[in-house]
């Protein structure tokens, strides 16, 4: 039997093909495969360790994502963890930012999956609002450091992974969850509907665990085993904002959900408001502001036009907790 194909970013100049034929499992994730199992390496933060799999059976292909973090799509539809999906010639796979091909060897009849259709047809009443306080950290100058190491750059990329997992652990504990990593940077959220405080429970959690995060990765700095670059010290930019956002969650999924809206665009553009003169910075904006400045030290920096915004956004630094 003629072997079937997965192609991994194809309709790209660095597309590659890996055959596969009936009885394989291939597996994929961002660490290589232990006692000499078939893995496609896809070497990026936001990639799982044991990602998911491909297993080609005699009565077809089927994906499985393998309970990783930030979850796989296939055809656009996000994958319900530990559960086979039958794959069809020409049918997309979609793991962080690489897109895989699948060609099962023989032309099969068109496969319909109840369950996806009816994930699709539920997507609209997955989406809700909340109030979030969101956190987004980026690591400082990691642009620059991946050209230094262009014909490595796994090395870069296996740095930043265990950054962000300690990072990760941290903010679970302080009842944080994530939402994502993506290349240099990290989401995590604190959802804020708790009434009797109007939101300032979460925000004052964010702000605490921003604090933590700026000194665990401090620590991390002087941690050759975590970060090997002594020509680059490791520092780590955060921006928090708290408001209404949309919460989206795409079929079954009990994956971690997409957050969407003006208050996640503007954290994002807060952290890019850090200059290079202030790295490992942490701001906030008025909302996160005025919900935690009982209970910790802010030090005001201005009004700054921000992209999106009619009128000017008052930031202010985060330094420490109050006594």
């Amino acid at each position: 039997m003629k072997p079937g194909t997965l192609t991994v970013n194809p309709d790209t100049p660095e597309a590659y093909t890996v055959d596969l034929v009936e009885g394989e499992v291939l597996q994929i994730g961002r660490k290589p495969a232990k006692d000499g199992l078939k893995k496609l390496v896809l070497p990026y933060p936001e990639v799982s360790g044991q990602h998911a799999e491909i297993r080609c059976k005699g009565d077809g292909w089927f994906v499985l994502d393998s309970g990783s973090t930030n979850g796989s799509t296939l055809n656009g539809v996000r994958l319900t963890p530990g559960r086979e999906y039958h794959v069809s010639p020409g049918d997309r796979i979609k793991i962080a930012q690489y897109e895989l091909a699948v060609f099962p060897p023989a032309s099969q009849e068109p496969y319909h999956d109840d369950d996806i259709e009816d994930s699709q047809d539920r997507t609209q009443f997955r989406i809700q609002m909340m109030n979030a306080t969101i956190l987004v950290g980026d690591i400082k100058g990691f642009t620059s450091l991946m050209e230094q190491h262009a014909r490595q750059p796994e090395v870069v990329m296996q740095a930043a992974q265990k950054v962000f997992d300690t990072l990760n652990e941290e903010i679970n504990r302080n009842y944080g969850q994530l939402e994502k990593i993506a290349g240099d940077a990290i989401m995590a959220y604190w959802q804020g509907n708790d009434a009797k405080t109007g939101g300032g429970l979460s925000a004052c959690q964010a702000c605490y665990t921003a604090l933590k995060l700026k000194a665990l990765t401090n620590k991390l700095a002087g941690d050759r085993r975590a970060w090997p670059f002594l020509y680059h010290p490791l520092m780590i930019d955060m921006a928090l904002a708290t408001g209404p956002v949309a919460s989206g969650k795409l079929g079954s999924s009990v994956s971690n959900p997409a957050l969407l809206g003006d208050t996640a665009n503007l954290v994002f553009r807060l952290e890019k408001l850090i200059g290079d003169d202030r790295p490992g910075d942490i701001v906030v904006e008025s909302a996160t502001y005025e919900l935690a400045k009982s209970n910790f030290k802010f030090e005001p920096l201005g009004q700054f036009n921000v992209k999106g915004r009619q009128k000017q956004v008052d930031v202010y630094r985060l330094l420490a907790p109050l006594a």
